[in-house]
């Protein structure tokens, strides 16, 4: 049965925005054994060969193309639990640029990163936070803008229809001094739609910079 199953990274490296982090996957297999006579015998277990994956410590008394073949000695009667630890080492490319500064934090953390470039990959992660604080005020000014131009759509059609029906001056003044605070929200909220997206493009250029500067 698989007994437990561990992933750990055990260097990272950065060159030309993409960022290498060498994994090391281990797997133990644990065997339960029996003797059912009552002598001592030594039993061979086999365990198959996996591509890719080596042994942790036990040394087997054979290796085949398929198996390894460990002898184990067991007291009359005995059972025990032989467990097998094997090792996948792999490494893992990412375009730095592709990754959220929530994955970034995770390598933040990894004791396998230099004080160098945890600060390097610090900057990057803060900067792509900047950038998505600034692209949900984006979202949320483009909804306000979008709101007021609707608003204003029904006020007009209002005042069109109204101007056509006599005695209607009084709530047609109404509606008009509403549209005209309208159009002074929607040009301020157009002013700072205007001003995120600039400040967008600044902090995205930043991070490009950052990016291209880094390498360890």
């Amino acid at each position: 049965q698989l007994d437990s199953s561990s992933s750990v990274v055990r260097e990272i490296h950065f060159r030309r925005g993409i960022l290498t982090a060498r994994q090391s996957v281990q797997e133990v297999r644990t065997y339960t054994i029996r003797n059912v006579d009552q002598k001592p015998k030594t039993l061979v277990l086999e365990h198959p060969v996996r591509p890719n994956f080596k042994l942790v410590t036990l040394q087997p008394a054979e290796t085949t193309a398929s198996a390894y073949r460990f002898e184990i000695k067991l007291a009359a009667g005995a059972a025990e639990k032989f467990p097998v630890a094997e090792e996948r080492v792999f490494d893992s490319t990412y375009a730095v640029a592709n990754l959220t500064p929530d994955v970034l934090a995770g390598y933040i953390q990894n004791k396998a990163l230099s004080e160098a470039a945890r600060a390097q990959l610090e900057k990057i992660a803060a900067q792509k936070r900047a950038i998505a604080e600034t692209g949900g005020a984006i979202s949320r000014t483009e909804r306000e803008v979008n709101d007021l131009a609707n608003d204003q759509g029904r006020l007009r059609q209002n005042i069109d229809s109204l101007n056509r029906v006599a005695g209607q001056q009084e709530q047609v003044q109404q509606y008009a001094r509403q549209l005209a605070g309208q159009e002074a929200a929607l040009a301020a909220a157009r002013d700072r739609l205007a001003g995120l997206r600039k400040k967008q493009a600044a902090l995205e250029s930043d991070l490009n910079s950052l990016i291209e500067k880094m390498e360890f």
